[in-house]
């Protein structure tokens, strides 16, 4: 097999590892490294490309498995992108395997890591796996226990955040760990002060881990990074790929619901209907020639023939919220955004305003057209930052709904232009965003929602979109709709306040 040959093998989503082509990769390494390293910087050029091949995936593990040096700058790379980017470029790899690719090729560039760890507009996942990666090189005797023991006492007492994330129980546990006993009254501290969070070590597990053997600990942590091996490791995600090309119907399933339904309600009202007899649709043809093998759900026969594409759209969003029942969410998400592609087509462009009666005229699958926009609108803030593709897809859909109806109201405008937002911020689309939500509250400015949204955005929700906090900033905006706005009870903004302020300490 060709080095060629080889990496061709490793492009497809296979259910078993190629381990014959790994081994041509291994053997032929000086030739391998640039291409492996030109594939990592691809997929971190393009993080919110769909992926069409698991190339990337070998790569990461390659690179780390063969010590390879220069692929740590490009790991550092990956953790510092928004979180949604890391999600889709990393997924469980961050948690799993990512402190073993850190350790095996930082070649002491500590200060790298310590850089990144003290960030805190980096994902703090990110952040906890680099801080594992240096007790983890302590482990395998690369670093000395002293220095990593100094710098947890460093974290704790001065340089991480007075909030809590996820490094501060990675620090806590660590010190434990060590059995760093200094560090039992910043442990103390962390614990009455809510930053180490109890559910994911209590504070009596950790008073164990300083009284425990430094050899007990040390095997029960142990990674071995001596005998990291990219087969063995990619054994559980390629068990768990499946076919990326979306071939499923969606509609099948709640056509099949709603014909039985019509059945069972035809029969009641009419009996058992006989194959040569009419139909009691009241077309005149006999049940045979005419809905007897008709899977589109009753209401669809009663739009008129002038509005026969409507027909697809009101099947879309009935078949939305059909798997919302359900508890399928992305699956109603993609109902209904197939449904919208539909309303797009045929809802003439004089309507300008989703609550006009004339615009519900034309669906008959729900009461209120601009009911089902709202419902719309709701779903995508649950879904959010779960998949850069369909964040593209919702953030796609809240634009046109913005420009396609300029006579909405009021309510709707400001809720759609906040998940607009929101989803720019996903997307790391940050000047954008808040380019959007200062417009919001410059052109309503009686309205608390803009104010409160950033103010949040600014404060307690910052580490979701990789922001720096700006306590004072959200401070002001709330302040300031307490003095314009005149629904702030609607928007709770006494109560936010107080929330910001013990947040803030």
């Amino acid at each position: 097999m060709t080095l060629e040959q080889a990496f061709d093998k490793l492009k497809p989503f296979e259910p078993e590892v190629p381990d014959e082509a790994l081994d041509v990769i291994r053997n032929n390494w000086l030739a391998a490294e640039p291409l492996l390293l030109a594939e990592l910087d691809r997929r971190i050029n393009q993080p919110l490309e769909k992926e069409r091949t698991a190339l990337f995936h070998y790569a990461l593990y390659l690179c780390a498995e063969m010590r390879c040096e220069a692929a740590f700058e490009r790991y550092i790379r990956i953790l510092r992108l928004p979180n949604v980017q890391i999600d889709i470029l990393l997924g469980d790899i961050l948690t799993q395997d990512m402190l073993v690719m850190l350790s095996r090729t930082c070649a002491g560039r500590i200060d790298t890591l310590k850089k990144l760890i003290e960030d805190e507009t980096v994902y703090e996942y990110s952040r906890s796996e680099s801080l594992l990666a240096l007790q983890n090189m302590v482990i395998r005797g690369e670093i000395a226990r002293e220095e990593i023991a100094h710098y947890c006492l460093e974290l704790m007492s001065q340089r991480l955040e007075r909030r809590h994330s996820y490094v501060w129980d990675v620090a806590v546990s660590i010190a434990g760990e060590l059995r760093v006993q200094e560090a039992l009254p910043l442990i103390q501290m962390a614990y009455q002060q809510e930053l180490a969070n109890p559910e994911a070590q209590s504070y009596e597990e950790v008073i164990g881990d300083l009284n425990s053997s430094a050899e007990e600990i040390a095997e029960s942590r142990r990674r071995d990074t001596e005998d990291f091996n990219t087969g063995r490791e990619m054994v559980w995600f390629v068990k768990n790929w499946k076919n990326f090309a979306e071939d499923e119907d969606l509609l099948s399933e709640p056509r099949a619901v709603w014909t039985q339904r019509a059945t069972e309600k035809t029969r009641a009202t009419f009996g058992k209907i006989g194959r040569n007899d009419p139909c009691p649709c009241g077309s005149g043809k006999k049940y045979k020639k005419c809905c007897i093998d008709k899977l589109i759900p009753s209401f669809v026969t009663s739009v008129s023939n002038e509005t026969d594409l409507l027909n697809l759209a009101d099947e879309w969003i009935a078949a939305g919220y059909y798997y919302l029942d359900q508890e399928w969410s992305h699956k109603a998400r993609l109902c209904w955004y197939r449904g919208w592609q539909e309303v797009r087509v045929v809802l003439p462009d004089s309507i300008q305003d989703p609550a006009e009666k004339k615009c519900n005229d034309f669906f008959n699958g729900f009461d209120f057209f601009s009911n089902w926009l709202q419902e719309y609108q709701e779903l995508i803030e649950q879904l959010m930052q779960g998949d850069p593709d369909v964040d593209r897809d919702n953030l796609q859909f809240c634009r046109q709904v913005l420009e396609r109806f300029p006579a909405m109201d009021t309510v709707l405008v400001n809720n759609f232009t906040e998940t607009t937002a929101l989803l720019l911020l996903a997307l790391g689309q940050k000047d954008e965003a808040f380019a959007l939500l200062e417009q919001m509250i410059k052109q309503h400015p009686h309205s608390a929602q803009g104010y409160a949204v950033l103010a949040t955005v600014l404060s307690l929700d910052a580490a979701d979109f990789n922001l720096k906090p700006d306590v004072n900033r959200a401070r002001q905006l709330l302040q300031q709709a307490q003095e314009q706005a005149t629904d702030c009870d609607d928007w709770s903004i006494d109560l936010r306040l107080k929330d910001l302020n013990e947040w803030e300490r």
